[in-house]
């Protein structure tokens, strides 16, 4: 099985809908998402992540489905000294890693910027989620791996955000989220692919092909634009 994580386009976060921008890059996406031959269609519930769903689900001819643990980690923000405020998936990473211990896998929510109480039921949603759609599909989350109920040869997307993306990437390839937060990136509208991987009859554990990949904007001719990344590139 393969997952597609897509993050929405170009956002006009006001009114929760897409700029014009977006809307380029959503019908650049449109364009080349027959390549990838989906067979299930999945969105955030939020304005943004429909309004780039949409036009694939069209071109498809496939019906999508809302998913409420994939909207965005809003309404948690932590005052950072000489940067101002800040999402905990949005902390820098001079930061992050300035706090000892390093990030961990364990107890994550205890650590400095991440023990908002308001935090942890959100990111559990996302594992309870996560693990009912993968069930759903046929693997079913012990520990790390996925216990192969029946193999599939589903193609997934999602389409969702920058926060809950990395979030969920981090809780599929077992790395603390911190780590993901700081580390990973997906401009608007990239793609990053995971395979259900089997070698055996009875498991299979997610690898990542590629993250945030951008195609489609490079055969559409749009220029890239790197909303919300804090560097020189």
């Amino acid at each position: 099985m393969l997952l597609y994580i897509i993050r929405h386009g170009d956002p006009d976060y006001d009114h929760d809908s897409l700029t014009p921008r977006g809307e380029a890059e959503a019908q650049a996406l449109a364009a080349y998402v027959p390549r990838l031959r989906l067979t299930h269609l999945y969105s955030s519930p939020l304005g943004r992540a429909k309004a780039t769903c949409a036009p694939c689900a069209e071109c498809l001819g496939l019906p999508v489905e809302e998913l409420p643990w994939i909207r965005e980690l809003t309404g948690i923000y932590y005052e950072v000294e000489g940067i101002g405020k800040c999402a905990p998936f949005a902390l820098p990473g001079e930061v992050l890693y300035n706090e000892t211990p390093t990030p961990r896998y364990d107890c994550w929510e205890h650590q400095k910027y991440f023990d908002d109480p308001r935090l942890l039921p959100l990111v559990c949603a996302m594992e309870q989620g996560s693990d009912a759609l993968l069930a759903r599909h046929g693997y079913v989350r012990e520990g790390a791996r996925y216990r192969v109920i029946a193999p599939s040869e589903d193609r997934i997307a999602i389409f969702c955000h920058q926060g809950i993306g990395t979030t969920w990437l981090s809780y599929l390839l077992h790395l603390p989220y911190q780590a993901g937060w700081a580390g990973m990136w997906q401009a608007c509208t990239a793609i990053s692919e995971i395979i259900l991987e089997q070698r055996s009859q009875r498991w299979a554990v997610p690898r990542l092909l590629q993250m945030g990949a951008t195609p489609h904007l490079v055969l559409a001719g749009l220029p890239g634009l790197e909303r919300g990344l804090d560097s020189l590139i």
